[in-house]
């Protein structure tokens, strides 16, 4: 059975995708310049949602979203899963690895997402990413980053690289810590893309539990904050991780 779960949930991930691409592509070319960001946020919307569904995800949301004006959202990072969870919970634009703009389908839909990439090993691309955070900040666009660097099982935290805090200190935007869990717990360390995808598909549901806190101190570096952000995403990892024990009792 869950074979078969996960043949139909892949195809309806990959239909769906390409539908919704489509369907924004056509609006978009009839859609005039000033409504455009309106028409991407909605579609971005769908999508996100609809894949949630396709893949019998549940989500557990707690705690106040950042409303009006700028933010800086950071979160650990366990599921390609996470990016559907955050734009579902979150108006925002997406910080991503640079080679998910090459793939295909979800590469497109990620640029008409506003994504800004980013390859880490590349420090002019870092840079440059800085900036765009920075300037879609402060254009009030909340922005949303995984300062992990990378995908990571199990509810502990790494360290988290400033660079995204270094776009946001010296304005006054919050930077908001989010934890994120997942029941059955999830693992996309060594495996490709394609095979986790089918991994969370064969199961019968995924439940996934947000836990957004309070916007760290104002007044941080960079580096500070980075610190201080990755120990209240641990604290809301275990928070996150307790809900849904709660919840399965």
């Amino acid at each position: 059975m869950s074979k078969v779960r996960a043949f139909f949930r892949t195809g309806a991930f990959a239909g769906f995708s390409a539908g919704i691409l489509t369907a924004y592509e056509t609006r978009r070319a009839m859609t005039s310049e000033a409504e455009q960001e309106a028409l991407a946020n909605r579609y971005r919307a769908r999508l996100s949602n609809g894949l949630l569904r396709v893949f019998g995800a549940e989500l557990r949301v707690r705690g106040q979203r950042p409303s009006g004006g700028g933010a800086l959202v950071v979160s650990n990072h366990q599921s390609a899963l996470d990016i559907g969870v955050m734009l579902s919970v979150f108006d925002a634009v997406m910080v991503s690895r640079h080679d998910v703009a090459e793939w295909p389908v979800l590469g497109r839909l990620a640029k008409h997402g506003d994504t800004i990439f980013v390859d880490r090993e590349d420090r002019r691309s870092g840079a440059a990413a800085i900036r765009e955070m920075r300037r879609r900040a402060k254009e009030g666009r909340t922005v949303v980053a995984f300062p992990e660097g990378g995908t990571f099982p199990g509810d502990s935290v790494r360290e988290f690289h400033p660079g995204a805090f270094a776009a946001v200190s010296s304005l006054e935007v919050p930077m908001v810590p989010v934890g994120l869990a997942y029941a059955p717990a999830v693992a996309y360390e060594e495996e490709s893309f394609t095979r986790h995808i089918v991994n969370v598909a064969a199961r019968p549901k995924t439940r996934i539990a947000v836990q957004i806190g309070e916007p760290l101190p104002r007044g941080l570096d960079a580096r500070s904050a980075a610190v201080v952000a990755r120990e209240q995403v641990e604290r809301l990892v275990i928070e996150a991780r307790a809900a849904l024990d709660r919840d399965s009792e």
